[in-house]
């Protein structure tokens, strides 16, 4: 029997094996990749917003309305959530939507373990579509974004956000000078 729990839920990819690894998708698989590293959303919230998108032209955000429900804030039906992305990324979201698609959970995981697989990255096999959403966090703390506003952009509350997703600084100059090519102007959004 194959062990499926993950031995580290805070597992994150640094900068340049996230570059690496994005290069070993297919072109759905790239389009996927870089919905989540741009937004921070759950897999399933980016299939939701592919298939009812909606664009806030003037400030450069999208709304997920397809969201988790929140069973421990008693929540019973989802709550929408606008959030700021890149103006890079909006235009290219924009562009791109109708050529491309958000794979399926399984799909992109199979396809995320094989890359990090060939790019030798460690137990590939611990990362899956939710690393990329750990990802986002780590690297916008560690850039300065405040944790508050954050933990509303993910969904969470800042317990949530500082328990599941906070981890140490260990990014070098290098490591952030390539999370802000990654995240162009969306730093300034927050």
């Amino acid at each position: 029997m194959v062990n499926r729990i993950k031995q580290n839920k805070k597992r994150f990819f640094y900068p340049p094996q996230f570059e690496k690894m994005i290069d070993r998708l297919n072109e759905n698989g790239k389009f996927t990749a870089k919905f989540l590293i741009n937004t921070g959303a759950r897999i399933h919230e980016a299939r939701g917003f592919i298939t009812e998108p909606v664009f806030d032209n003037e400030r450069k955000n999208i709304t997920l309305l397809h969201t988790k429900v929140r069973a421990r804030l008693k929540e019973r039906t989802p709550t929408s959530r606008t959030i700021p992305v890149s103006s890079s990324f909006f235009r290219k979201l924009k562009k791109d939507i109708h050529n491309h698609r958000i794979l399926s959970t399984n799909a992109f995981n199979l396809q995320l373990k094989v890359a990090c697989h060939e790019v030798k990255i460690s137990n590939p096999e611990q990362f899956s579509s939710h690393n990329i959403r750990k990802t986002f966090a780590t690297w916008m703390l560690s850039l300065g974004v405040d944790g508050f506003k954050l933990a509303q952009h993910l969904g969470h509350t800042p317990n949530e956000l500082a328990r599941d997703y906070a981890t140490n600084d260990v990014f070098n100059s290098n490591d952030k000078r390539i999370m802000r090519g990654i995240f162009k102007d969306l730093l300034d959004r927050f």
